[in-house]
């Protein structure tokens, strides 16, 4: 992929090297990248039966040589390009990320690993990039799925977008950037998640998955023009034809350069922040797996800051109840459960936010005997004090499931839906917990933020 105001995206087997040429305020930059060698980590999986390994992948190290100068760089789901000798480098994938999977195989990957870049003073894309969902507030659903991240309790699935998980038909989808549809599913829907394709005029694509084909815009046939920020349809949850989503409603958004599937990551999360107004992104990592005694890494280092502000502490409150001030540590799980760790960021204009790492430790005895699930909220933006919120209760195999609403209010039952209204303005932290089917502990946490009129 080599288009003016793009990313520049390559792949390299260890030994190659590729030159590197960008232009920025009109002068020229030239880098040469040089890769050096990769290394990989998993972490165990019990779910995928057909995974004879019993393990997937965490991350990966890649070591690089930009002009001379060594650098290593991370592969690993929420990873934001890394700052390079003058670029911003950032890892797609690598060959074995690529093909070690049941499901959307990169199959176009014959090198150790694939790169894209952009010059340290450039954005990752164009800047008129819109974030494709209107009123959303980044990570406002336990169900979130990103680039290279396994789906869990899904196939052997790297994931090869963007997922957002969001109730059904209450937020509008638009559109990223003029385009034209490339593809529609209208009139009737497509059969499959209701794909709707935006070409850019240089050639990228964006496609919408999961939309509920009464929303979709009937205008919105092949061949017609939309401009960025119009109307795409709600998010939804078709899938295989149908409203088949109970658990798992989601928006998927993936990018794709001709028949090459790139990460939208980079480009989404700058787009966020030119839409909205936060100050920090904090991120705990998504989701991570063990087993009981094993080592876990918890790093929010991903976290981020709007251009212009800058993060200025980490803190993870921890279920073993020790609070860390630092961006990484470690922690132990002695019994198997699903567990919810606790991450506060705050930014040098003294606003804070929290994300939650959800933590799958399994039982190997077991297998696939386990609790799961998502808890999913809305709106995420724009609620205010007394205006009820919607909460929706998609654990799977847990009982005796309670909600705490953070604001001093608990139910001692979660239906599969319930509302809550908070009087306050603030930042809270919903916890619901309960029991799995051999009595291991469950908790989800979710971050609710209540705005001034």
């Amino acid at each position: 992929m080599e288009a003016e105001g793009w990313p520049f995206v390559f792949d390299l087997d260890v030994g190659q090297s590729q030159r590197v040429r960008r232009t920025v305020a009109g002068a020229r930059l030239t880098r040469t990248v040089k890769l050096l060698g990769v290394e990989h980590r998993r972490q165990p999986d019990y779910w995928c039966e057909k995974n004879h390994d019993r393990a997937v992948f965490e991350d990966a190290q890649v070591f690089v040589e930009v002009d001379g100068r060594p650098y290593t760089l991370l592969a690993r789901p929420y990873q934001f390009p890394q700052e390079a000798n003058g670029l911003r480098l950032y890892v797609e994938t690598t060959r074995e990320w690529a093909h070690d999977a049941h499901y959307a195989v990169l199959r176009d990957v014959e090198r150790a690993v694939r790169l894209s870049a952009v010059a340290v003073d450039e954005t990752w894309g164009p800047e008129s990039i819109r974030f494709p969902i209107r009123s959303y507030r980044w990570r406002s659903s336990t169900y979130n799925n990103t680039w290279l991240q396994l789906v869990p309790y899904n196939h052997l699935y790297y994931h090869r977008g963007e997922d957002f998980g969001a109730i059904p038909d209450l937020m509008d989808v638009v559109a990223p950037w003029d385009g034209v549809v490339a593809v529609s599913p209208l009139p009737d829907g497509d059969g499959r998640s209701n794909g709707l394709t935006v070409c850019h005029a240089d050639g990228l694509l964006a496609r919408f998955g999961h939309m509920n084909i009464e929303f979709i815009p009937k205008t919105l046939t092949e061949g017609v023009a939309v401009a960025a920020g119009a109307t795409l349809g709600r998010t939804g949850s078709t899938w295989g034809g149908r409203k088949a989503q109970r658990n798992d409603p989601h928006l998927h958004v993936g990018f794709h350069w001709k028949n090459v599937c790139i990460s939208p990551y980079p480009f989404l999360i700058e787009a966020y922040f030119r839409d909205y107004a936060d100050a920090i992104v904090p991120n705990a990592g998504g989701y991570l797996f063990t087993t009981p005694g094993r080592p876990v890494t918890l790093d929010a280092s991903r976290s981020l800051a709007r251009p212009g502000r800058r993060i200025v502490s980490h803190v993870w409150h921890l279920q073993d109840g020790r609070t860390v001030e630092a961006p990484v540590t470690e922690t132990v799980y002695e019994r198997p459960g699903l567990y919810s760790e606790t991450l506060v960021v705050r930014a040098d204009d003294g606003s804070e936010d929290r994300d939650f790492l959800q933590v799958r430790v399994f039982d190997p005895a077991r297998g696939r005997t386990m609790a799961r699930g998502w808890v999913h909220m809305s709106p995420g933006r724009g609620l205010e004090p007394s205006k009820s919120a919607l909460f929706w209760n998609r654990l799977t195999d847990v009982r005796d499931a309670t909600i705490d609403f953070g604001d001093g209010s608990k139910r001692r039952s979660f239906p599969a839906q319930t509302r809550h209204a908070y009087a306050k303005p603030g930042l809270y932290t919903v916890v619901v917990a309960g029991q799995g089917p051999v009595n291991e502990p469950v908790m989800v946490r979710l971050r609710v933020t209540v705005e001034r009129y």
